[in-house]
């Protein structure tokens, strides 16, 4: 009976070992919180006031659903890594049965009477050597952990931008709103006035029905200004990862400006940039698998142990075996050959994929670094327009009150004036819009 309680207490360790691992599976499937999160859930909903952007690209870098998976993709490519490491590691394997057998010989016979057996196993085996394949797995596992790493980065990066972009957009389409609301009360001012001098018989009536035109297409300008600041609320919601469109009131939107110097630019972004840098890591994961595949021509040396015991009583019939063993695959129709061959085009592809990305990313940065001035350029011009397009109106406006000056020039001024407001809206957030993607680009 000694022997038995052994064997169940060992049994007993060993399905309470990984007791921890189990109890943190049921929490996470009890647990959802990978989920769309409320805006009532977020630090955000309580605070008062406006809320600076790079607040909320914080929040993003951490809650964002692609961050969160990328994480996860970590949490494997370390889990992966382990796995690897333990292969020299002895695994031990247990069993235990209970084996009850009748002992009848007549099949009419209704007696049962038979023999019950206590029996047990508890194997070792050990990896002994195995020519370099593991340390070659080893590194791949790392390889392909340093890639996760830099996904990870990469998707903490790709949501610090989209908040950023949301919250430039729906910047600009507040302002383009406010410039829509200017215009068209100015419109409807315009159309008040016309329609008191044509009481007193200053106006003709198609100076009236003019005005009154212009100052309805204002109105239709000014709700389409509103449903585009709806629509970048939405834009925004979607990036913080809500399924609803919060009223959100920005505060500090400012975003530093980034040099010009394409050289200087990609030199940070050779090191920094988290979408080269894991293709650089997957580039070294495909030499790693090259290094494996050339081990595998090589056999295998192992140990095992083995241990089982069994009987009726006690002390039980027990016997070991130790079996050192050397196995290689003798045949394989070349197909190890082929894939050592393999392995090399994969290298030779992965390698080919980094310097396609070194590429497109030199195109990007150059052509952002051109938008950039081009923004700069433009806004410097609009506000230049926009200040001569104002003293245009002042002008027009006297004169027309005067009578000077007809319904259609007092008009083109509006329109010239309303056209290069928001010139200078949309070239200052051009601007910004380059700066960022340079950010985002250069991994910052």
């Amino acid at each position: 009976m000694k022997d038995t309680k052994l064997i169940l207490l060992l049994s007993a360790a060993a399905l309470l070992a990984g007791c921890t691992t189990v109890r943190e599976a049921r929490r996470a499937q009890r647990e959802d919180a990978e989920r769309t999160v409320r805006w009532a859930e977020t630090p955000f909903a309580a605070r008062e006031g406006d809320l600076a952007m790079e607040e909320l690209a914080a929040w993003a870098r951490t809650n964002a659903p692609a961050v969160v998976q990328a994480r996860q993709d970590v949490v494997q490519a370390q889990i992966a890594l382990r796995s690897v490491k333990a292969a020299f590691i002895p695994v031990v394997d247990g069993s235990i049965a209970y084996t009850y057998a009748s002992k009848n010989i007549d099949p009419h016979d209704t007696k049962w009477d038979g023999d019950g057996a206590w029996g047990g196993n508890v194997s070792l085996n050990w990896l002994l050597y195995d020519f370099g394949r593991t340390r070659a797995s080893t590194r791949r596992a790392v390889a392909a952990l340093a890639a996760a790493d830099q996904a990870e980065r990469a998707a903490e990066n790709g949501a610090v931008y989209g908040v950023r972009a949301a919250c430039f957009a729906l910047r600009r389409a507040e302002e383009l709103h406010r410039v829509a609301v200017e215009t068209s009360e100015s419109y409807r001012l315009h159309r008040d006035q016309t329609k008191d001098r044509f009481d007193v018989g200053a106006a003709m009536n198609y100076e009236v029905s003019k005005a009154e035109v212009d100052y309805q297409n204002a109105l239709l300008s000014e709700i389409s200004a509103s449903n585009a600041v709806e629509t970048a609320r939405a834009s925004l919601a979607l990036a913080l990862g809500l399924a609803e469109s919060p009223r959100i009131a920005l505060g500090d939107c400012s975003f530093p400006e980034m040099t010009n110097d394409v050289g200087a630019l990609m030199a940070v972004a050779a090191t920094n940039a988290p979408a080269l840098a894991a293709l650089r890591a997957a580039a070294d994961a495909a030499k790693d698998y090259v290094d494996w595949t050339i081990c595998d021509l090589y056999p295998n040396l192992s140990f095992r142990l083995s241990f089982d015991a069994k009987g009726d009583s006690s002390p039980l019939l027990w016997n070991y075996a130790a079996v050192p063993a050397v196995a290689q695959t003798l045949f394989s129709a070349g197909a190890k050959n082929r894939q050592i061959e393999t392995a090399v085009a994969q290298l030779r592809a992965a390698r080919s994929k980094l310097a396609e990305a070194e590429q497109q990313l030199f195109n990007q940065v150059l052509t952002a670094t051109l938008s950039a001035d081009r923004a700069r350029k433009s806004l410097a011009v609009a506000e230049a327009a926009l200040a001569a397009s104002k003293e245009n109106f002042d002008v027009v406006s006297s004169r027309y009150d005067v009578g000077k000056a007809s319904a259609l020039e007092r008009t083109d001024a509006q329109v010239a004036l309303s056209s290069a407001e928001a010139a200078v809206v949309t070239a200052r957030y051009d601007l910004q819009d380059t700066q960022i993607l340079l950010a985002r680009l250069i991994g910052e």
